[in-house]
């Protein structure tokens, strides 16, 4: 991220995925380094998810709180935070306000 917030993007995915009965919004970026992530937007709830491969979840904006399946604590996420999310890993994202993130492979 540069140091007036804004990320460098060199590509964009024309259109954007809906998901979670229309709660999340997602699509494809490719940033200026050529990686490949997937920019979305998540409504305030409570959703349970499941990480195939794994990730890193960086946060853009917003409030949520993450909980790994079985565990009882949870870790608070705000502007700038990121978690790296185990392969085959199911959590619990408990969004207080809508959540704007980067998913990297």
């Amino acid at each position: 991220m540069s140091m007036d917030g804004h990320i460098p993007v060199a590509a964009l995915g024309k259109g954007s995925r809906l998901s979670l009965e229309g709660r999340r919004s997602e699509r494809s970026v490719i940033l200026a380094d050529g990686s490949m992530h997937t920019l979305a937007l998540l409504h305030p709830g409570i959703y349970t998810l499941q990480s195939d491969a794994g990730e890193t979840l960086r946060v853009l904006a917003g409030l949520a709180y993450y909980r790994q399946s079985g565990s009882e604590s949870a870790q608070e996420l705000r502007e700038g935070d990121a978690i790296v999310i185990p392969p085959q890993q199911s959590y619990q994202l408990e969004v207080v306000e809508a959540l704007d993130y980067l998913l990297t492979p």
